[in-house]
């Protein structure tokens, strides 16, 4: 896991196992009423860490795919130029 995903998932624990607490009722919050938007951030950081985790496998995929390229450059395109068939004459563009 990378150090985004770690601490996604520290993040996730540290705020959804408090987030269920309170909503359960097992710990009161008081003069708190804040302390009940743990649970929703805790959730929302859960979903984060899930795209995140998903993402890695990508993520490397990609970064061997661009490494690949830059090992093998691609071949020089300075070709003899090619000929117009008989019959077919070489115009320029139309500019308007």
């Amino acid at each position: 896991m990378s150090r985004l995903t770690k601490m996604l998932l520290a993040l996730t624990i540290m705020n959804f196992v408090p987030g269920v607490l309170f909503v359960s009722g097992l710990v009161g919050v008081g003069r708190f009423p804040g302390l009940y938007a743990t649970f929703p951030v805790g959730a929302t950081l859960y979903g984060l860490f899930l795209i995140s985790r998903m993402l890695e496998k990508e993520i490397a995929a990609f970064e061997a795919e661009q490494r690949a390229h830059e090992d093998h450059p691609p071949p020089d395109n300075h070709a003899e130029p090619v000929e117009p068939l008989d019959g077919h004459e070489h115009h320029e563009p139309i500019r308007a």
